[in-house]
């Protein structure tokens, strides 16, 4: 405002387009920060579930096909993929993981799948 007092006005529209540029920002950060995926292994199966506040995709496949596998992009800078397959179906989980999480993620869930009887 005190810009617009000076003569300035010519400002006023950008500083409103910048404000609502950064409360859009904002609230997709705050919508998308709500994501979960909730793998469950079971004595019997393995569960994923995907959603925001509650389950809006659900997979499901026995503990003892199931097969984990993080395979590299074939572009470098690109994420690998996490994914749990059963009978050429799969379900890639950990998006939002960086690398080093998706990897430790991999080992976790196939010795989870392993050890569970």
């Amino acid at each position: 405002m005190a810009y617009a007092l000076y003569g300035f006005w010519p400002v006023l529209p950008f500083a409103g387009l910048e404000v609502i540029v950064l409360g859009a920002a904002f609230y997709i950060t705050l919508y998308r920060s709500g994501a979960r995926e909730v793998v469950r292994v079971s004595t019997d199966t393995v569960s994923v579930e995907k959603g925001r506040d509650t389950p809006q995709e659900y997979w499901e496949c026995p503990r003892v096909w199931a097969q984990v596998r993080l395979e590299p992009s074939p572009i470098r800078w690109y994420p690998n993929c996490l994914a749990i397959r059963y009978q050429g179906r799969q379900v890639e989980i950990g998006k939002f993981l960086n690398e080093a999480e998706r990897s430790a993620l991999a080992e976790e869930l196939t010795q989870a799948i392993r050890r569970t009887a």
